[in-house]
This record gives structure tokens, sequence and C-alpha cells, in this order.
């Protein structure tokens, strides 16, 4: 667990800062390319930007100029849409279709499709472009109600001392389930809010209407190892408080008063 949500920070970072950066990936033609198939259910939101197609060689990427990332969006009109990413003999690691807001920095939560692999322990879906094989294709499912946020959590979060000097993130995040193996950190994301910063803290969490089985703190210390990530707490089930409570969320609505209580030992065990 602790090692995917460290994936889930390294994704977003490396996300947000390459959308903000020129990167250049050389001037002269990149000799193979991918053949994207995006297959679009329901509406976008009002508050889509642009919809992305992204590379990445490893996953998690290391560094922002490892991503490769169109420099267009998507058409967002349409059912279905054909793009087509010039890139370099490699072997690609895993390909997303990511959401950009004109509200908010985008997040791991903003995937709208990351196709994986089930022969691969559900791993993100690797291809390879080689000289044998310039040309990969590969197909894209990716469903709007995703990323329409149309009800929110919101509540305080108290923590038993004040922040580690050595702080790197704190968050919070909502799964539709709750996890029980590495991969369900991902694709069980409902949304993750990374802008935790004082004590106690009330946060708002914007979100698809459903059910919340998972609603945790997470913490990460500067020059952090993969195995770094903390749980510091989880909203807890008042009649129950050892398991996760579970909350139902109606469309459009704000459920309020969910608390949850992080301990900062869980930050050295």
């Amino acid at each position: 667990m602790r090692y995917f949500m460290l994936i889930i920070l390294l994704v977003l970072i490396s996300a947000s800062i390459f959308y903000y950066c020129d990167i250049d990936h050389g001037l002269a033609p990149l000799p193979g390319k991918l053949v994207a198939t995006v297959y679009f259910r329901g509406t976008p939101p009002d508050n889509t930007e642009g919809i992305y197609l992204v590379v990445m060689p490893k996953f998690p990427p290391h560094a922002i100029n490892e991503l490769y990332m169109s420099p267009n969006s998507l058409p967002i009109d349409k059912d279905t849409v054909v793009t087509e990413m010039d890139l370099p003999f490699d072997h690609y690691e895993a390909v997303s279709l990511w959401w950009y807001s004109t509200e908010t920095k985008s997040n791991l939560a903003d995937i709208l499709a990351l196709p994986l692999d089930a022969g691969n322990y559900l791993l993100p879906l690797s291809f390879d472009i080689t000289e044998e094989n310039p040309v990969d294709t590969v197909e894209l499912f990716a469903n709007w109600g995703r990323v329409d946020r149309d009800a929110a959590i919101e509540g305080t979060i108290y923590f038993n001392g004040p922040f580690p000097e050595n702080t790197l993130a704190t968050a919070v995040a909502a799964y539709k389930y709750k996890p029980e193996e590495n991969v369900h950190y991902l694709v069980w994301l409902k949304s993750i809010d990374f802008s935790i910063d004082s004590n106690p803290y009330h946060y708002r969490l914007p979100l698809r209407h459903g059910n919340v089985d998972y609603l945790a703190v997470f913490w990460l210390p500067e020059k952090a190892n993969l195995t770094d990530f903390r749980t510091l707490g989880f909203y807890q089930d008042p009649n129950n408080p050892e398991q996760p409570g579970k909350i139902s969320i109606g469309d459009n609505e704000t459920v309020s008063g969910i608390d949850i209580y992080a301990d900062w030992t869980a930050a050295n065990p």
C-alpha cells in the first residue's frame, strides 16, 4: 500500500509540473508511433479544460522529462477519437488519458483511462515501440462521469501534534471500496487532495456521488524512499472504530462532519 500511494504522489507531481513546462524531446522526427482509439461515454463536465494522452516509459516516472504528453487536447465533443503520438523506440510501462480542469491542478484522481494488464497482476498495460514493431495500437475507454464531481465530503482532520519539519506532502483520499491490493489504490480512487497543511484542517473533498468505503489521511517525508508513505488515520465506523466508516453520498449532496483523527506516531514507526 505504501508503495502504491507514493506512486500516486509521484505521478501527481510529475504530471502537474509537466503541464506547465515545455519539454523538448528532440527536433528530429521520432521513428515510432502509438495510435490510440478513445471511446468516450457520458458528457464532459462544464469545468473541463482538456484531455491529454500521456505515455510513461517508467511507472512511476522518476523525472519530469520521462513523460510524453500530447501538446494539444483531444476533441471533447465526440464519442470516439483516434489520436497518434510519435515516440522513439523503447519499452513503455503505461499509457493514460488525463483530464484537466479549469478550476484545479490535475492529480491522479483525474485519470479518465489507464489500461491494466489482466495477465500481469493488473499492472498498467505496457507496450514496445521497436524497429520490428514501429507502430502500436491501444484502446482507451473513458467515462466522463469519473471526473464529474457533483458531490462532496467535508469535515475536520485533527492531528495529535505539529507537522514534522521534514513533511513533503499530506493528503486526504477517498476510495470507492477499501483497497486490499496495491492496484486498488489506483482503480478505486475517487478523489484526493494534497493541500493539507495545518492542524486542525477543515477539508472539503469534491467527488462523484455514490459510496465511499475508505477515507484516509496519508503523509510523505522529504527525500522519501518508496516505502516511506505513512497512513496516519482513517474515517472510523462510529459503531466499530477499528473499522473504516462507510459513507453514502447522493447527487449534488455534501456530507458534513466526517472527521478524521491522524496520529503522527504512524509517521515514525
